[in-house]
């Protein structure tokens, strides 16, 4: 995937002259910097972001660097629906069709939240039990996860942070290796504008707590997959939330294992149970954007 693009190469690869591109840029319509001969340049962020406003279709996906979308081609029989063609997709161990199948999703106006609730969700759960008909279920199951771990890294590439954004920190805590959930938090994190620092799986509460401080986060999040000791990571989780409302910094808890922990109501503490809900509550808390640096 292309960094940055010329006027010529979007125009080439959504079907229309460059002069038509250069005056969007002009008028403001597409965000470009300028090279210092003059020439515009337009980051594959914002680009991506206008063909999804607009809903303009790609006819070169290629010429961006978008290679996966190209190989995923809108899809085969299934295509209609996309849980079914990504669990397709992960059983065969289509790697750039997977890939692409997630980005031509989010370029056609879906939200993270959306692609991740859906098609993902739905296929990872399907794939997940085949281990138990199947002896090769295991093998696709962790090849899955790796499949969707990419395409989530890559749909990241296309969203657009702000420089200023709020700062969210999180991630899963100690003893959960689950490293996806955490990975799809972030992921849903920026689709919302919000500058996402993932610690990954086997966070200790008290590294998380710091990487807040570090980060100066608006926001923290814990994803739980797996709970050996409910009771202590309830207690840690507790620890974290106190610390956390020293500097009024909110704590999503999330997760297949989260409703294990039976957390107390909170003002500071909200427990969801889909990244819809991480979507709608990242947009009612209107998070504000961080003061420049001195």
């Amino acid at each position: 995937m292309r960094s940055v693009v010329t006027p010529r190469q979007l125009a080439e690869a959504i079907g229309v002259s460059e002069s038509s591109v250069k005056r969007w840029v002009d008028h403001g319509d597409i965000e470009a910097a300028r090279t210092a001969g003059g020439h515009r340049r337009i980051s594959i962020q914002e680009a991506g972001r206008y063909l999804r406003e607009r809903s303009i279709p790609l006819v070169r996906p290629d010429v961006l660097g978008l290679a996966d979308l190209a190989a995923y081609g809108g899809g085969d029989s299934e295509a209609d629906d996309p849980a079914a063609c990504f669990f397709d997709y992960l059983r065969r161990g289509a790697e750039p069709e997977a890939r692409g199948l997630i980005l031509s999703q989010y370029l056609e106006g879906r939200s993270v939240a959306e692609i991740v609730d859906g098609p993902l969700r739905a296929a990872l759960a399907r794939i997940g039990e085949l281990w138990t008909r199947e002896p090769s279920g295991i093998f696709w199951e962790h090849r899955a996860t790796q499949i969707a771990m990419q395409a989530l890294a890559r749909l990241r590439l296309l969203l657009k942070v702000p420089a200023d954004a709020p700062v969210a920190v999180g991630g899963a805590p100690a003893g959960d290796r689950y490293v996806l959930p955490s990975m799809a938090v972030g992921a849903v994190l920026e689709g919302e504008g919000v500058r996402a620092v993932n610690l990954g799986a086997e966070t200790p509460t008290a590294t998380l707590a710091l990487g807040v401080r570090e980060h100066d986060a608006q926001l923290a999040w814990l994803s739980v997959s797996f709970v050996a000791t409910p009771d202590r990571l309830r207690e840690d989780t507790l620890g974290l939330l106190s610390v956390l409302a020293e500097r009024g910094t909110p704590l999503v808890v999330g997760g297949a294992q989260s409703r294990k922990l039976r957390l107390p109501k909170s003002d500071l503490l909200y427990v969801g149970g889909s990244m819809a809900e991480l979507e709608a509550l990242v947009k009612g808390m209107r998070l504000a954007p961080r003061a420049a640096s001195a």
